[in-house]
């Protein structure tokens, strides 16, 4: 086995960087086009997504916002073509005309994304999110039939920390300790499981914050159940079954894909449990206006969006939107014109603005309250916070 190998050469430090590039760039008269892309698909079925939905995006758009958009389609088409695709399961694009300033960016990315064009003005940012969680870095102990492997997963880096033979893996050894010893301390610093289980649990010990996922076939997978112990077992997030006739790349692929869903499912099952709980459900604010006067009151802890929201006509003669928040000051700059609001894409630039915790979940319960919701810090006092005028989508939860 090699010992370390790259998936893709984007790092969860990369990313964060993108992100908070995306977020600090200025809106201007000339709107952004986000572009995600699943390269899985191929590259002329992407060609074809970007066709259908530029003349989708065009048919709305007025004489001058045309020209900004197809200035801007241009170049996101150059960029497409230049990708280097070998390694890579998904792309992001940003870019924007000379109007309002001419910016391009390009993030590759080592899952698909789901294809997604929008045209507004500021980029859209939800996919990158949901995308950082599962780029958090967790460690995988992976049985495969030559040996025991230990890997560090981060973003697309995956690298091998020890590795043992299958000849040198006392299996047996877990056969040996009776729930008594499992339970009793050791003596002397002595540990059980020979020589292979001491490897892992010696690099695991620098681990830190320990999430740990396991790997192999089903029969291995129950063996590694018995030989870790006690305290491993507790670090154990995940289990992934994967056939024994995989090669090594494939079986890497469906591992990392696994750990990504199970990220997902978790912070569904957060929003969910903040939705639905009601101890949880009294620090909870929900639909865009709550939402939003949480942020300006820098009150939020965690956000909650929906990767697609429904957008607000907000016209010259009613009140003014929020745009950004001054850290230090608290101070609110507003705008005042008549065009569209998503609250999904302005609510996530503000919370990444100021530091605020964000989870991206399509969970039906969010969906029914607008696709935004957000959790409040503990020390808050929620009755300050206004009630929403006559509609479900803004109501807070009591």
């Amino acid at each position: 086995m090699a010992c370390s190998e790259t998936v893709t050469q984007v790092s969860l430090d990369s990313l964060d960087r993108s992100i908070e590039l995306l977020t600090s760039v200025d809106a201007a008269d000339a709107p952004f086009l986000s572009c995600y892309l699943d390269l899985e698909t191929g590259a002329e079925a992407c060609r074809e997504f970007l066709a259908s939905e530029a003349e989708f995006i065009k048919s709305g758009l007025g004489d001058i916002a045309q020209l900004d958009f197809d200035e801007a389609y241009q170049r996101l088409q150059e960029q497409f073509d230049g990708v280097c695709r070998e390694g890579i399961r998904g792309v992001a694009l940003f870019t924007r005309s000379m109007m309002g300033g001419r910016f391009s960016e390009v993030i590759p990315s080592m899952l698909p994304f789901r294809n997604q064009l929008s045209f507004y003005r500021v980029p859209d940012i939800r996919p990158l999110l949901s995308l950082r969680d599962a780029y958090e870095e967790h460690y995988l102990l992976w049985a495969a039939s030559d040996g025991v492997e230990l890997l560090r997963i981060e973003g697309g880096d995956v690298q091998t920390l020890a590795w043992v033979a299958e000849k040198r893996v006392e299996w047996h050894a877990a056969n040996q300790k009776s729930l008594l010893s499992r339970k009793r301390p050791l003596k002397s610093g002595r540990q059980f499981g020979g020589f292979a289980l001491q490897t892992f649990s010696r690099v695991l010990k620098s681990a830190g914050r320990l999430k740990l996922v396991l790997a192999g076939d089903r029969d291995r997978l129950e063996k590694l159940r018995q030989w870790l112990p006690r305290h491993l077992l507790k670090a154990v997030s995940q289990t992934v079954t994967v056939s024994p006739f995989l090669d090594r790349g494939r079986a890497l692929r469906q591992i990392i894909d696994h750990s990504a869903a199970g990220c997902r499912a978790a912070v569904d099952l957060f929003t969910k449990s903040c939705l639905q709980v009601p101890l949880v459900r009294r620090r909870c604010v929900t639909g865009p206006s709550s939402t939003l006067e949480a942020i300006e009151s820098q009150v939020l802890d965690t956000l909650l969006i929906t990767s697609n929201t429904t957008p607000t006509l907000i016209n010259s003669t009613q009140s003014s939107v929020l745009a950004s928040v001054d850290k230090e000051s608290g101070q609110a700059t507003l705008i005042n014109r008549g065009r569209y609001w998503d609250p999904g894409i302005e609510l996530s630039r503000l919370a990444c603005q100021q530091g605020i915790k964000i989870l991206v979940s399509n969970t039906r319960e969010l969906f029914r309250q607008g696709g935004v919701g957000g959790l409040l810090s503990d020390a808050t006092n929620v009755a300050v916070m206004p009630r929403p005028n006559a509609s479900v989508a803004t109501e807070r939860v009591a």
